[in-house]
């Protein structure tokens, strides 16, 4: 929704009506805009609410009391007709007469000065637009009910927010969970706790979001906050605690989105991708032995060869180790405790790449298996606040803050491998969907998913097995 112009939101997500001095007046009195506060967080009271002030504040020029803006210090027709129809309640009957309510014999006055200054009223455009919308309203049928709407309980969105947080409570990992209460409580505070789930709106969460802008929050933060709020509300529809709606018309749907400043501001501060030389010093032999402990090491291995999420990598266990079609190959999913993937076309499989059976990974599993563990990272807990994949994330980072720096834009990290590998592959000439379905990525075009096949294991293995970062394999020394 577009906000008007002569409203402001604050910070602290108060509306506040602000109107432009004229700059015959500017000058005299030294101040370029007037602003009011609204006293509300509701858009709509807030546009009815700054109306009111239209008269008030436009100072420029008066007729008998009655105050309208003029650009040049003269009213034009348009501008008095548009303060009358702000101020006085007009009625135009059937025959063609039209009547003005007015309070008292000297307002009745101030507005016959005025009729008698623009002309006969029923011919300007503004007033014959806001006459015909009244007639449309008046005329128009008011929309069958079906009863459902009657149907839903008025529950208070505080108490529904609880609800919600201990449904999902059990399937959400600590640090998640406490992300999504902080968004969805934050709405509802800022909507108020005690009012109805029921009524509310687009606007409403439009508010939300320009309160959060006002704060200072980045786009990516809103854009985040908006799909928790999205989630509270399919369930909360789900539940008949909200009136039912498709997809698109989720009122937290498309309330926010990337401009393509904001999209170039991410690819330039986002992750890079390690370079060859780069690479050649993170995994020198010496270097990984004193830089990173020897659960790090695999990690770091499987993620530069895999090019999975660090929390792919942390959350392996040995039963994700398998054989398909003669091919030993690693599994991607969410089956075993702990586990989670960011969407369902991270769920893959993909064959080990010959660098990782030189280094021994393969020997590594069996032998952990012979000692009755069933995690390729053992002494990882599964149940950690910020994920199962956090203690590889630190590590790495910190090696590679020790060995290669900070680029001069954007970061490094073990999301950069994923962006390596990524790149790799793409300048071997290895197609797009099979650099897709290998690291877990969606293509954007929708005859793929339609039209094409997922690779066999075998097509995969010939197409990264030529992913070579030209690196002394030293792993399998200590196997």
């Amino acid at each position: 929704m577009r906000i008007p112009n002569y409203l402001r939101l604050s910070p602290s997500g108060i509306w506040h009506f602000r109107q432009r001095i004229p700059s015959c007046l500017a000058r005299q009195t030294g101040k370029a805009e007037v602003t009011k506060s609204l006293g509300t967080r509701d858009l709509l009271i807030a546009q009815c609410r700054a109306l009111s002030f239209v008269r008030g504040y436009a100072q420029a020029h008066t007729i008998r009391g009655l105050s309208v803006i003029a650009k040049d210090g003269i009213p034009t027709v348009s501008e008095i007709a548009r303060a009358i129809a702000l101020r006085y309640r007009v009625t135009r009957h059937p025959d063609g007469t039209v009547e003005i309510e007015a309070s008292g014999r000297v307002d009745h006055e101030f507005a016959m000065d005025a009729l008698e200054r623009i002309g006969p009223l029923s011919k300007e455009p503004y007033f014959e637009e806001f006459m015909r919308a009244s007639r449309a309203a008046e005329s128009s049928p008011a929309p069958p009910s079906d009863g459902l709407e009657s149907k839903i309980p008025a529950i208070q969105i505080g108490k529904a927010v609880t609800l919600w947080l201990a449904e999902i409570k059990s399937s959400s990992k600590p640090k998640t969970l406490s992300i999504k209460a902080t968004a969805v409580e934050g709405f509802a505070k800022h909507y108020g706790e005690r009012n109805s789930l029921k009524d509310v709106g687009r606007i409403d969460v439009g508010a939300w979001v320009q309160a959060l802008r006002a704060g200072g929050l980045e786009t990516p933060t809103i854009v985040n906050k908006c799909s928790y709020l999205r989630g509270f509300f399919d369930w909360t529809k789900a539940r008949g605690y909200y009136p039912s709606f498709t997809k698109g018309e989720n009122p937290a749907a498309g309330q926010i989105i990337f401009g393509i400043r904001e999209k170039r501001a991410r690819r330039a501060f986002g992750f890079k991708a390690f370079s060859d030389d780069q690479i050649r010093s993170l995994y020198d032999p010496q270097v990984m032995e004193e830089g990173l402990s020897e659960p790090a090491r695999w990690g770091a291995w499987v993620g530069l060869y895999t090019g999975a999420r660090v929390a792919e990598v942390g959350q392996l266990t040995l039963n994700d180790f398998i054989a398909v079609d003669g091919v030993p190959c690693i599994r991607v999913t969410d089956e075993a405790e702990g586990q989670s993937v960011k969407s369902d076309i991270s769920i893959r499989t993909i064959p080990v790449h010959p660098a990782l059976i030189k280094l021994g990974l393969l020997r590594r599993v069996e032998s952990l298996r012979k000692a009755g563990e069933s995690r390729l990272f053992p002494c990882v807990k599964t149940n950690g606040v910020n994920g199962i994949g956090n203690w590889l994330s630190k590590a790495f980072s910190r090696h590679v803050k020790t060995v290669v720096g900070k680029p001069e834009k954007g970061k490094f990290g073990f999301h950069s491998l994923r962006k390596s590998v990524v790149q790799g592959l793409q300048a071997l000439g290895v197609p797009a969907e099979v650099r897709a379905a290998y690291v877990g990525h969606e293509l954007d075009d929708e005859h793929h998913a339609s039209y094409s096949r997922a690779p066999t294991m075998k097509e995969l293995l010939n197409a990264v097995k030529r992913l070579d970062w030209k690196i002394t394999l030293e792993m399998a020394k200590n196997e």
